[in-house]
């Protein structure tokens, strides 16, 4: 069945941008806020369809900006998930509720930007983070924090229609910048020529109103979404053992990316986090260690792979363990070669350790006969390469599912080839699927 699968999803799309955010840029409800690290809408559509999943439960473990549930609501699919960080927390919920009248909030926020425009010039930013100052001119600035107090001062507008419109200025905060803010970091040497702030925030009223007006045509009602705010490291006792259908998600990758640091700007703005330190108590420890920013100091001062892994990991998973260990020493070994000081031995352990107890989550939950689908990516630090789909199958061999299979999407980090020192291996994004049949 999984290669009738890999057939039928290479007939029914580009397979290549399966693993990638693109489809998501025009579809409606998506394209609000097509998060960098996304992926397409149409794998979870294409694989629901395929495996007849229709009036299912589905589990998503990392909600992200919302792509399964929002495809759940279209073909009437429940989805339940957790998402870690509050601010991707909201916009989720929002993507995924679509219970607001277009008519009633075109009329709303029209009149709402109306009042803005009116009003700008008097606000003051001087309060306002330095790095917001530096991305945005003064007069553009003064306007998305205009839009922003008076989204929480004007009394006539309701938390409803509230929401829409945070949505509709998150929409304009990266096309009125003067830099790249949408990217995996603020890139300062990408200097752009901004759009008007106004002009922007009108253009994301009516993108809303429009796929408000879809959805109501198009999806399907009788179908739930809920999102917790949750650590999927943490068991949520709000799901019950054997309860979900399958899983479709896309955890984060082994690869050096800080998502906290990614929508920086996005936070600061709306006031979620305000310095680093706020960023790490309230998005990095709160997620699946991906970066070398992810952990505490203490992990560093240990320094000893049995004590991160844990005693639970090396009890239930002691294979696994043993082999990730041996990577680890490679990439040790390696780092000392090249003088770096970046400690992407600890960051492995910390990345394994947080997936088994996700994974384990995931068998906890699940129903027998169950497959559950998770978008993966390997990575390959000081040249060392780590198998992270083949170590995940392997992982969740030992905690219980019966067999996993994998189906390669696409090779990655092709374009970072011609940059100095970069090593030649071949990495690749793909499906793991994990089977549990007892």
């Amino acid at each position: 069945m999984i290669e009738s699968f890999y057939k039928y999803l290479k007939a029914n799309g580009n397979i290549k941008k399966f693993a990638t955010n693109f489809d998501n840029n025009k579809e409606p409800i998506h394209r609000w806020f097509p998060f960098l690290a996304g992926f397409s809408n149409k794998l979870v559509l294409e694989t629901i369809k395929f495996f007849n999943l229709t009036n299912k439960v589905i589990y998503e473990p990392f909600m992200g900006s919302g792509t399964t549930g929002v495809v759940g609501k279209e073909i009437g699919v429940n989805v339940i998930g957790n998402e870690s960080n509050e601010f991707l927390y909201r916009i989720c919920k929002l993507k995924t509720r679509i219970d607001m009248s277009p008519t009633k909030f075109d009329k709303s926020a029209k009149r709402f930007l109306e009042i803005c425009r009116d009003g700008w010039r008097r606000t003051s930013v001087k309060d306002e983070d330095p790095i917001l100052k530096r991305c945005y001119s003064l007069h553009q600035l003064k306007k998305l924090v205009c839009l922003k107090e008076r989204l929480s001062e004007e009394k006539w507008i309701s938390n409803n229609v509230k929401e829409y419109l945070f949505m509709a200025v998150t929409m304009a905060l990266p096309k009125t910048s003067n830099v790249g803010i949408n990217v995996p970091y603020i890139s300062w040497r990408h200097q752009k020529k901004p759009e008007e702030v106004f002009k922007v925030f009108e253009r994301s009223i009516k993108v809303i109103k429009e796929d408000l007006e879809f959805a109501r045509k198009r999806y399907r009602n009788n179908s739930k979404v809920k999102v917790y705010l949750h650590d999927s490291r943490i068991p949520n006792q709000a799901i019950s053992d054997n309860s979900v259908d399958g899983i479709f998600t896309s955890p984060p990758y082994l690869n050096n990316f800080d998502y906290g640091e990614s929508l920086k700007v996005f936070l600061y703005f709306w006031g979620y986090s305000s310095n680093w330190n706020d960023i790490s108590k309230k998005i990095r420890y709160k997620a699946v260690a991906s970066a070398t920013t992810y952990y505490k100091e203490s992990v560093l001062k240990s320094n000893q792979p049995d004590k991160i892994l844990g005693n639970q990991m090396l009890k239930d998973a002691p294979l696994m363990c043993e082999k990730i260990k041996k990577i680890g020493e490679s990439i040790r070994s390696a780092k000392i070669r090249k003088g770096s000081k970046k400690n992407f031995e600890l960051l492995t352990y910390m990345y394994f350790k947080d997936m088994f107890k996700s994974l384990k989550e995931m068998y906890r939950i699940t129903r027998i006969n169950s497959l559950n689908f998770m978008i993966v990516g390997d990575s390959a630090p000081f040249g060392v390469h780590v198998p992270t789909d083949i170590f995940l199958g392997e992982i969740g061999k030992e905690i219980g599912f019966s067999s996993y299979e994998i189906i390669p999407l696409r090779e990655r980090g092709t374009k970072w080839t011609t940059l100095k020192n970069r090593h030649n291996l071949k990495l690749r994004e793909c499906i793991l699927i994990l089977k549990k049949e007892r």
